[in-house]
């Protein structure tokens, strides 16, 4: 699906070498077992989503959500589902699966790398793209979303307009909706918003769907937070994704996952069975089991704050905030070669898009140990 200049893309952040040179090629199999994978775990989650919704003040804390933000994420919009676009990233375990190890829910990047940009170089080296179509998923879903608004809506699209992915990626997505979407729509600068007279508005024009790179845990710690939260309680306008997507964003919610599952409870024995082949074991404080663990801040992006700990690695500093306990998995090695003619040896990230419910784009990223905003971004190939 063509879009005007249709890939404003970052090979290079603030000097650093985001884009690998090569395509990586991979083979059908591993494409249709990342989308089955992120088949799986969508089902878990969207059972999840209704208990999720329905947690105490206290649990909802514990799960790092904002006070202010509880009633925005207890709400469901039928038209977004408990989130719309939303990227798993997979790690492979010993036994051969591929498992979760987070869902980026609310505000999921690698938009334009995983939906454009990888599918235009690996065909411009002779590859199939394993995204094909992707794209177009990606606008019919945004568009059924948007679909209660006429020509006279006004969608604005935002994002911390400092960094370039931020702002890059919310521009690119402006423009999908205005190119295949009749509605009128608007690139906005996060600190351009404000509420006025109960109604989110830009430029004193009214915004009815916003549609957000920037965390609703950010909007929480802003000023004029409480307009803002109680504008969107009293639905004066939406967001996309929507505010139940910061409850699958939480980390600790896959302490609930595999609690339940490790319970029988609430969760039926096909998903049960799903949650021990899909996701890692999670847990809220540290087990003395002799394994090794991640430790992730519940609202963490961005590998910000993120500690391996060995069996026998001391507690670090920062354990006050709401954290996960995740069993540690070796993530594969893997070499790259940059545009430079350099070469880089990391640790590979296999990752899938689901929107609207399906199964979407995939991708790969090669960082160190944890992927963090310095891992660099490989576009993928299937042989022709």
């Amino acid at each position: 699906m063509p879009v005007s200049d249709p890939i404003g893309f970052w090979p290079t952040v603030e000097g650093f070498a985001y884009a690998a040179r090569d395509v990586a090629v991979v083979e059908p199999a591993l494409v249709d077992e990342l989308r089955a994978a992120a088949r799986d775990a969508w089902s878990v989650y969207e059972a999840i989503g209704p208990l999720a919704r329905a947690l105490d003040t206290q649990t909802l804390t514990e799960l790092g959500i904002p006070p202010i933000a509880h009633d925005a994420v207890r709400t469901f919009d039928p038209l977004c589902g408990e989130t719309l676009v939303g990227r798993f990233d997979f790690i492979r375990a010993p036994d051969g699966d591929l498992r979760v190890i987070e869902f980026n829910a609310e505000t999921p990047f690698c938009v334009v790398e995983h939906f454009a940009e990888s599918g235009r170089r690996a065909i411009e080296s002779g590859f199939s793209d394993p995204n094909a179509g992707c794209l177009e998923q990606l606008v019919r879903a945004i568009g059924r979303a948007l679909g209660p608004l006429d020509a006279s809506g006004h969608v604005g699209v935002t994002a911390y307009n400092v960094w370039r992915e931020d702002i890059g990626t919310a521009d690119f997505v402006r423009r999908l909706i205005a190119e295949h979407v009749d509605v009128r729509v608007s690139l906005i600068p996060i600190h351009e918003l404000s509420v006025r007279g109960g109604r989110l508005v830009w430029n004193a024009e009214r915004i009815d769907v916003l549609y957000r790179y920037y965390p609703l845990e950010h909007f929480a710690r802003d000023r004029g937070a409480a307009a803002f939260f109680a504008a969107l309680g009293e639905r004066r306008f939406r967001t996309i994704n929507p505010p139940s997507a910061l409850l699958a964003q939480a980390k600790a919610l896959g302490v609930l996952i595999w609690g339940l599952a490790s319970a029988g409870t609430y969760l039926s024995d096909d998903l049960r069975a799903l949650v021990q082949r899909r996701f890692l074991p999670a847990f809220a404080e540290r087990p003395d089991d002799g394994e090794a663990y991640v430790r992730k801040p519940s609202l963490g992006r961005e590998g910000t704050g993120v500690h391996v700990l060995m069996p026998d690695a001391p507690e670090p500093d920062g354990a006050s905030i709401p954290c996960v306990y995740q069993r540690y998995v070796p993530m594969p090695e893997r070499s790259i070669r940059l545009p430079s003619g350099g070469s880089v040896h990391g640790y590979e990230l296999l990752t899938c898009f689901v929107v609207g419910g399906e199964p979407s784009a995939i991708g790969m990223r090669v960082g160190g140990r944890i992927t963090d905003a310095w891992s660099h971004f490989v576009p993928l190939g299937v042989a022709a």
